[in-house]
């Protein structure tokens, strides 16, 4: 009695044991399309609709099973090889062709060097990352701060010619030389990506190479390159006063709406009509004052022997013939002689004057 109830028991759990273990071989109505260089395999039969609304999930993990467990058949078709006491199956090309979410990365372009290393066949050899000093006796770095502090402690004395002036310090001509040559590389540098960028046909903004007289536009630019150096790309960097911004590029200039806010263009139109209609011209105090101190000839001209007049005393005589408001309007002749060609027009449209 005990023996069979113990027989039963492992002979149902064999059989659920095979329920889970299920076959490799699946049988398809259609077969299915591979795509095995991207592991994709489409099924195009039909689904059972009847299984589906019985039981969906249980339905979907079944045919989910079956297709992968095609795939990985038509996987281990492939030939295979080893590698490091490992099986490994070489995928063949893909012949379904997927979308990127972003453009395919440019080719980095080559520098000077690399193109000319190119074309005569040098190859880099790796080099030890220090070097053995003969005169000091041990390791020194081929760079770095402890090749700086190696260089000092064997040229700690240096050889004046007989030649030279009393005046003149080798130790600071060595180094002045040695910022001459860093400063010289740098300009290199800089020139080298300047003609890549005429070559690629794109337009540059600012000229790299430094100038003697630079520009507004070229010193803005400098100062927004300097203000987005930073490692929140300039996010938290405070603006300097007076700051213009500047135009990146791609983005694009922010034109006003033909239409829009109805009170805002009347109150431009309106702007504009009573600039139009304004019969008195509009006179800037500071830069008239400067243009009469610094005019040859003028009577406030600050020359010798003439009387000097402070800035507020001028600001004083042009508000005064500002606010005159004469009628008649003076026509100069020649620069030479005030006098000549001088005349006078009246209301009635005569001109009368003086004739040499």
């Amino acid at each position: 009695m005990a023996a069979s109830i113990v027989q039963n028991v492992l002979s149902k759990a064999a059989e659920d044991e095979a329920e889970k273990l299920k076959s490799i071989q699946v049988d398809k109505v259609v077969e299915l399309e591979y795509d095995v260089g991207n592991l994709l395999a489409y099924d195009i039969n039909d689904i059972d609709v009847n299984q589906f609304r019985a039981d969906k999930e249980a339905y979907l993990a079944n045919l989910s099973r079956d297709n992968v467990q095609l795939l990985i058949n038509q996987i281990f078709q492939l030939p295979t090889i080893k590698v490091d006491n490992e099986v490994v199956i070489k995928l063949p090309s893909a012949t379904t062709r997927l979308p990127r979410a972003k453009p395919a990365p440019k080719e980095k372009a080559l520098s000077k060097w690399e193109k000319y290393a190119k074309e005569k066949g040098i190859t880099q050899r790796k080099k030890s990352k220090a070097t053995w000093d003969e005169e000091l006796q041990k390791w020194v770095p081929r760079f770095g701060f402890k090749k700086a502090l190696a260089e000092k402690e064997k040229n700690w004395v240096v050889e004046v010619p007989g030649n030279a002036k009393d005046d003149v310090d080798p130790i600071a001509l060595r180094k002045t030389k040695k910022q001459e040559s860093v400063a010289k590389n740098e300009l290199q540098r800089l020139r080298n990506i300047s003609a890549r960028m005429q070559k690629s046909k794109t337009k540059a903004k600012i000229s790299l190479e430094p100038t003697e007289r630079p520009t507004a536009e070229q010193l803005n630019r400098s100062v927004f390159i300097a203000h987005t150096a930073t490692a929140s790309v300039g996010k938290f960097q405070p603006n300097l006063k007076e700051q213009k911004p500047v135009l990146k590029s791609g983005q694009k200039r922010h034109f006003d709406p033909l239409v829009g806010d109805i009170k805002r263009e009347t109150s431009k139109s309106l702007d504009i009509l009573n600039k139009l209609s304004s019969k008195k011209p509009k006179l800037d105090i500071d830069k008239a004052v400067n243009r009469e101190l610094n005019t040859p000839g003028s009577l406030d001209y600050k020359g010798k022997g003439m009387e000097k007049k402070s800035k507020t005393q001028l600001k004083k005589d042009l508000g005064k013939r500002k606010h005159k408001g004469t009628k008649d309007k003076k026509m100069s002749g020649k620069k030479g002689d005030r006098s000549a060609g001088r005349s006078t027009v009246k209301k009635g449209g005569k001109r009368t004057g003086n004739k040499n």
